[in-house]
């Protein structure tokens, strides 16, 4: 019987929007596992992971700029990120623009973000993927979805971010049926609640996180969303984070077009 070990030493992932929020911190998790890390964001400074001591193994992180709404940028980072480093195990579509806006335009951005964005990112990574699976070797896709897109909740009503974040969940586990015949595994996790921290840059300066500003600007929105929590706190990034390792590992060989909740009870009907 194997270890319980996610088996990622010297392995290759991949992560879009890994800079900051949720994604840094699944990022930091693979590095800590001993994988090598290829992330994207729109804007790359390069000393993101800096000041991160937890890589074992000799794990690096590698940045790239990349606009996820625009499919040649996608393809050609998950190209070069293959031959940077010989091979792809994992693919974790993290990343959003979070649009808000209820606006045409900002459905369109949106669209072509959340969705064809998505899709690009399956497909190009799939030979990839492939590969791996055919050298027996463990190959799987993880896509952060949000409750945002099961439970009507968004603080903006009519805005394309909780439509979007539905619809990355449910075309997750149509392609479970396409890439299950191939032995590549994907499965969505729907976070909940979590209070992702500001972020001290390598020069001092803060940036702060998305939830910060929400809870600051919009707290009675915030405090109605704690209420409902039936372990009467928020989750923290590292709770997604472990559940990623454990969806985009051979511990989770059997799951496949699963929705994962992450979100300390608050929807317990789902």
């Amino acid at each position: 019987m194997p270890s319980f070990s996610s088996d990622f030493a010297n392995k290759h992932v991949l992560v879009t929007g890994g800079s900051k929020g949720i994604g840094r911190y699944i990022v930091e998790a693979f590095l800590a596992e001993g994988a090598n890390v290829s992330f994207c964001a729109r804007t790359i400074r390069g000393d993101e992971f800096s000041l991160f001591k937890g890589a074992t193994n000799g794990a690096c992180a590698v940045g790239t700029a990349v606009d996820i709404g625009k499919p040649d940028e996608i393809k050609s980072w998950v190209n070069q990120a293959a031959e940077d480093f010989g091979r792809i195990d994992s693919v974790i579509a993290n990343a959003s623009p979070m649009i808000w806006e209820a606006t045409v335009e900002g459905w369109e951005n949106s669209f072509r973000a959340d969705i064809l964005g998505l899709v690009t990112l399956i497909d190009a990574s799939t030979p990839f993927l492939e590969a791996r699976v055919k050298a027996s070797e463990n190959a799987s896709l993880v896509v952060i979805s949000s409750m945002a897109g099961f439970e009507a909740r968004h603080p903006i009503a009519g805005s394309p971010y909780s439509t979007f974040k539905r619809a990355q969940a449910v075309l997750a586990k149509d392609y479970a049926r396409k890439l299950g015949a191939l032995g590549i595994r994907i499965n969505s996790i729907v976070p909940g609640c979590i209070e992702t921290p500001n972020i001290t840059l390598p020069d001092g300066t803060v940036q702060l996180s998305q939830y910060q500003i929400v809870k600051r600007d919009n707290y009675p929105f915030y405090k109605s969303l704690l209420d409902d929590i039936s372990l009467g706190r928020t989750g923290i990034p590292e709770e997604v984070a472990n559940t990623v390792i454990f969806l985009a590992s051979r511990l989770s060989s059997f799951i496949n077009g699963a929705h994962i909740v992450v979100d300390g009870g608050m929807s317990l009907f789902f």
